[in-house]
């Protein structure tokens, strides 16, 4: 298992890099009519930050979907009880 500061540090150069990607990605967008603006990288950005937050940080697995605990059903039944 690694150590706090092992995740530390990979979490560090993770969003690093990430921030190194979207600079060059503007940077070298070809089509200068149309672009990109570092707005374009926020749902990448909270992704990043969910692996090097809680995921890393708890060591989720990351099997369950965002919202579901862990153990609960795939599906609910939403079908109502039979008359009696």
């Amino acid at each position: 298992m690694a150590s706090k500061e092992e995740c530390d540090r990979y979490a560090s150069e993770l969003t690093q890099r990430f921030e190194e990607l979207t600079r060059w990605a503007i940077a070298n967008w070809p089509k200068k009519e149309f672009p990109l603006l570092p707005s374009d990288f926020s749902e990448a950005r909270r992704e990043i930050s969910e692996i090097a937050g809680p995921k890393l940080g708890e060591g989720e697995t990351g099997s369950t979907a965002p919202g579901i605990p862990a153990g609960a059903a795939q599906y609910r039944d939403v079908n109502p009880m039979p008359w009696p």
